[in-house]
């Protein structure tokens, strides 16, 4: 592996860390929202509430899942770039 070759592989994976963090924040983002909507909605004796130990634990995994999805995603695009770029350009 050539130096260019690793330092795109650092690149990519430091992409995939960025898109990992940004999407589980969002997502627990979201979790928290909708714990904090539905404890107000039983505050207001509109809804039943719900234990905040199972819900964000449920949001926690959700998070997690969906975020290794994507940046595994983004990390497989760049290795499909690594692999292009030995086939075709370091092959000339």
């Amino acid at each position: 592996m050539t130096r260019i070759e690793k330092r795109l592989l650092i690149l990519w994976f430091a992409l995939a860390f960025v898109v990992w963090n940004g999407i589980y924040d969002m997502r627990m983002h979201d979790t928290v929202r909708g714990y904090l909507l539905e404890t107000a909605l039983a505050e207001a004796g509109l809804g039943r509430g719900v234990e905040m130990r199972a819900f964000l634990h449920r949001g926690l995994v959700d998070a997690v899942a969906f975020s290794t999805a994507w940046a595994s995603g983004v990390f497989l695009a760049g290795i499909v770039t690594i692999h292009t770029y030995q086939r075709y350009i370091v092959g000339r």
